[in-house]
């Protein structure tokens, strides 16, 4: 996987009150700049909650749609290993 290492420092990190709106804020300016960027998935920590496994594996949402992380049932809460990811054009990602 291409952001490998991002995933595993990020998933090490506490998250920020407002990860969900910043993250998503700049998937979606990269999706209005008409570049590679499709849309974003949520990638799951090895440890994730119940809540995170039941979301479907490499679903692309529009930044608009997406679950916010952490989610709201997360028992980890900013320590929520979860992730977002760009969905890229190249990819083949399942919509």
């Amino acid at each position: 996987m291409a952001f490998e290492w991002l995933s595993k420092f990020e998933q090490g990190t506490e998250k920020e009150a407002d990860y969900a709106e910043k993250k998503l804020a700049a998937y979606r300016l990269g999706m209005k700049g008409k570049g590679s960027i499709v849309g974003v998935m949520v990638h799951t920590a090895p440890d994730c909650c119940e809540a995170a496994r039941q979301l479907p594996d490499k679903k692309v949402y529009h930044p608009d749609d997406a679950p916010s992380l952490p989610l709201s049932d997360c028992p980890q809460g900013r320590h929520c290993g979860c992730v977002y990811r760009p969905a890229m054009s190249y990819q083949d990602p399942v919509i």
